[in-house]
């Protein structure tokens, strides 16, 4: 994306062909930073070259305190390395537990292997495969980021908090 304009969630509705990390994590940045309602995020170890970034979690920080309404909602699919290692995402969704929730999903779910992001129900990185960086982008396509939304919705009602996310206070 380095020299490229920034595309404007909402208005640029090109189609964008994701083939590296680096134009992955610049275009979710991109997208996650101008949120205004929601972010939906599926992804199977919230990818810490992407997500587990100073930027990409104020971003998100951003949204959640930016309006009551607001709200952000993660799958996790394997979050064993989040509750070893960090993530800044996790410890976020700690803090600010009222707008940003994640879970883990159901059992018979666990095997999904798609990643994506949806913001604001209209702009979306979709990636086929979780684990490669190949994705599709679109800051302006409702019917597309509609349907990846009704999809986690999906997943997200089978799926659960998952005890080993939660903050201890001691």
């Amino acid at each position: 994306m380095a020299g490229l304009p920034t595309p404007v969630l909402g208005r640029d509705d090109d189609e964008f062909e994701i083939a590296d990390r680096e134009t992955l994590a610049a275009m979710s940045l991109a997208l996650a930073s101008q949120a205004r309602r929601s972010i939906d995020l599926i992804s199977r170890q919230l990818d810490p070259t992407i997500y587990d970034d100073e930027d990409f979690a104020g971003a998100v920080k951003n949204l959640a305190l930016s309006s009551p309404q607001a709200r952000v909602r993660i799958l996790v699919l394997d979050p064993g390395a989040l509750v070893t290692k960090g993530h800044r995402l996790l410890e976020l969704a700690q803090r600010l537990s009222s707008f940003i929730s994640i879970r883990r999903p159901a059992p018979e779910d666990r095997e999904f292997n798609e990643a994506w992001l949806v913001v604001d129900g209209t702009g979306y990185i979709h990636r086929r495969f979780s684990d490669r960086h190949e994705a599709q982008a679109n800051f302006n396509d409702k019917r597309h980021a509609q349907l990846l939304s009704n999809r986690l919705e999906d997943l997200w009602y089978r799926a659960s908090p998952d005890p080993n996310f939660r903050r201890l206070h001691l």
